[in-house]
């Protein structure tokens, strides 16, 4: 546990931090409200996406647009010791997205909280490259988190575990069904159109999966990435609840 403290830690700051990608953001997301709560760092939550209702309800989320009510809302989360959530509304089974000038506005407000924004979205598969309109990241963003799944690796390139497929295969420079390699991977971590597109502020690497793939295979993707700039990559082990972080690499 006091290890597992240390390393969700030293991802916990006050400012934006935006969490972009697939293969586990709103893990990641829950694991820093989580660790934040247990430090007492005031976190925010919303998104520039979709959320679905069920993993937020927790939180008790204040809905609405108008923004003096939704700072009173959100003080009066962190005054009892938790999480404030923030979105504009709920549509079906899902939350709905707030203005990114909005979650600027609060953190210029607020420049002492952790504003945790999930924007982007991946449909639950293992990797994904963005749209052109995606994703949305508030401009005074200070931490964009990029998540992939390393158990692509040595997955065929297919629609049941790759979001936007055929964006994905272009980047990668293959055929849709080929298998992927660690340096296919590092293509859609680096291209600037894959998995940090728009990305603001420092960028940090989690990759959820680690367990599950050869650890000979995971150093020839961290090969692949010896010239990026992040400033750490993070090796995850496990899956919502159960997942835990098993290396923390300072790469830059």
């Amino acid at each position: 546990m006091m290890i597992q403290a240390k390393h969700w830690n030293s991802l916990i700051e006050p400012g934006i931090t935006a969490i972009v990608g697939a293969g586990g953001k709103t893990t990641v997301l829950s694991k820093l409200v989580e660790y934040a709560g247990l430090i007492g760092q005031p976190t925010l939550v919303t998104t520039t996406t979709k959320l679905y209702e069920s993993q937020v309800a927790l939180w008790n989320p204040y809905y609405g647009t108008d923004f003096n009510d939704a700072e009173d809302a959100c003080h009066k989360a962190m005054q009892r010791g938790r999480c404030a959530a923030w979105f504009s509304g709920v549509d079906g089974t899902k939350v709905t997205s707030l203005k990114p000038q909005a979650i600027d506005a609060m953190y210029m407000v607020h420049p002492n909280w952790q504003i945790l924004v999930e924007a982007d979205g991946a449909k639950e598969k293992w990797v994904k490259a963005p749209k052109t309109t995606e994703p949305i990241i508030p401009s005074k963003t200070t931490t964009t988190i990029g998540v992939v799944n390393l158990q692509m690796l040595g997955t065929e390139l297919t629609e049941k575990h790759v979001h936007n497929l055929g964006a994905v295969a272009q980047i990668m420079e293959r055929a849709e069904g080929a298998v992927v390699t660690p340096s296919m991977l590092a293509r859609l971590v680096l291209h600037p159109q894959g998995l940090f597109q728009y990305s603001q502020g420092k960028r940090i690497l989690f990759c959820t999966g680690y367990d599950t793939v050869q650890h000979r295979i995971i150093d020839s993707f961290l090969d692949a990435l010896a010239d990026s700039k992040f400033s750490m990559i993070v090796l995850a082990d496990g899956y919502k609840a159960s997942c835990e972080i098993a290396r923390v690499i300072q790469w830059q």
